[in-house]
């Protein structure tokens, strides 16, 4: 069959980088014989016209999109042309929203056909071999489907895959990382970066979380071995010099990482890389050391609060004394700069909570600040206590994103809100240091661009 799966279009602000699940899912598919295509429209930058423009053009059977709970309203658009220039092909819709959501997607998303829950390697695989061979694979044993029966939906419980080697490589050639010159950190030092993920599933219970809905909660991992055979086939293939790992947790297998970090210094990859994802309490002097020497130069951080109540509601089982040692540990120890990732609006918070993270985020030895709108995401214990308190009573998804303000604490007003997100970018921002920083480390006007546009369009 032929097959075509799609990153929609969103209306957040997004830099773009290549999707590696829609890799693997590719490859999971043309272990089957099928021919697979991959149409990313954040990174093609499409219009809903431009989209309906490409998929009359396309041949496709069946067509998946990965679906967020902040692009509904944009995927809910993206299916309606779908149906409308191409009526009897099969959608499949998979990602974090049905992962959470199971029943409520196939109700919200009429033109869908089937939807499948958690990591959808076999599962989709399976799916698409009913279509031609239904008794062999019946949809009662396909792997986390969602699907219609007799004017019901049901929901197959998800499989997690135990050995992610077995999975194999990402199609590289589908998500080929030179396409993607806006990666998704203003930071980085190269033009053209890999993502890799070693790492699946999380054990930790942040409240605010919602990866565990895809990934699980067990740690499953890709071998060294396999690690570096990917980097030697980046590196002679598209000639890439940098890689992020992009786990939800990089060093919660310690040994691991440092196997990994030895490997990569006996074999002179030289290779520069970077994580997105790591937990300050795994950190210590060592593996700072080798992280370093095999070329580690950047790792972005969750500090998320510099309250100590809402980091205790979040459940980071962290302190703030914790926090700055480690991050100070950072600092003194090596080179490594450092990105802190924090969330404003969490339920619960006052407005001395938000000056705490204002002043606690200035307070560290850090080379840059994200600050994100709290976002209460389905699959998440906030989520599902927020509903529970009458709290959430409408969910407007379109007003779901980073860029955006779909909750807001108790007693402040949005416009003060507003001025407190204002208020930390500026206070983070506006030091001579840190401007120097961003300027030295920005490597292109459209990732200079993205850092102010974000905090400009949030205020309006």
């Amino acid at each position: 069959m032929k097959i075509l799966l799609v990153n929609p279009i969103t209306s957040n602000i997004s830099l773009s980088s290549p999707d590696l699940g829609l890799g693997y899912l590719a490859t999971a598919l043309k272990k089957e014989n099928h021919h697979v295509d991959i149409l990313d429209c954040v990174n093609l930058r499409l219009t809903f016209k431009k989209f309906e423009d490409y998929i009359a053009c396309l041949d496709f059977d069946v067509i998946g999109f990965k679906v967020f709970s902040t692009d509904l309203f944009s995927v809910k658009t993206s299916l309606q042309i779908v149906r409308k220039i191409k009526p009897d092909v099969k959608i499949i819709l998979g990602g974090a929203h049905p992962s959470a959501f199971p029943e409520q997607t196939l109700q919200y998303f009429e033109e869908a056909d089937f939807a499948i829950r958690g990591e959808a390697e076999t599962g989709l695989a399976d799916l698409i071999r009913n279509f031609s061979n239904p008794d062999m694979t019946p949809k009662e044993k396909i792997p986390g489907l969602i699907w219609r029966n007799k004017g019901e939906i049901r929901s197959n419980p998800p499989v997690f895959p135990q050995s992610l080697d077995s999975l194999g490589s990402p199609d590289w050639n589908l998500i080929n990382p030179c396409n993607y010159p806006f990666q998704t950190s203003y930071l980085i030092k190269s033009k053209i970066v890999a993502p890799l993920i070693m790492t699946r599933g999380c054990p930790h219970r942040c409240t605010f979380c919602s990866s565990r809905s895809v990934t699980g909660h067990k740690i499953r991992s890709h071998s060294v071995s396999y690690i570096i055979e990917e980097i030697k086939f980046l590196k002679s293939n598209f000639g890439i010099k940098e890689v992020c790992f992009i786990d939800d947790n990089f060093l919660v297998l310690k040994p691991l990482v440092e196997d990994l970090c030895k490997q990569m210094i006996k074999q002179e990859l030289g290779i520069k890389w970077s994580c997105f994802g790591i937990r300050l309490d795994l950190i210590d002097q060592d593996i700072l050391r080798l992280m370093e020497k095999s070329g580690c130069y950047l790792l972005t951080v969750g500090i998320e609060s510099g309250s100590q109540r809402i980091l205790d509601h979040m459940k980071r089982n962290l302190t703030l004394d914790v926090i700055k040692e480690k991050i100070t540990l950072i600092h003194i120890q090596t080179n490594i700069r450092i990105i802190a990732n924090f969330i404003m609006g969490y339920p619960m918070e006052e407005q001395e909570d938000i000056y705490k993270t204002i002043r606690f985020a200035k307070s560290l030895p850090l080379y840059g600040a994200n600050f994100y709108t709290f976002q209460p995401m389905p699959g998440t214990e906030i989520f599902d206590e927020l509903i529970a308190k009458k709290e959430l009573k409408v969910i407007n998804w379109d007003l779901m994103g980073q860029d955006r303000m779909p909750f807001i604490p108790q007693g402040i007003s949005q416009q003060k809100f507003k001025w407190l997100f204002f208020l930390a970018f500026m206070n983070f921002y506006a030091r001579p240091k840190i401007i120097l920083n961003v300027l030295l480390a920005t490597r292109s006007l459209e990732r200079l661009k993205y850092i102010f546009y974000r905090i400009f369009r949030i205020i309006k």
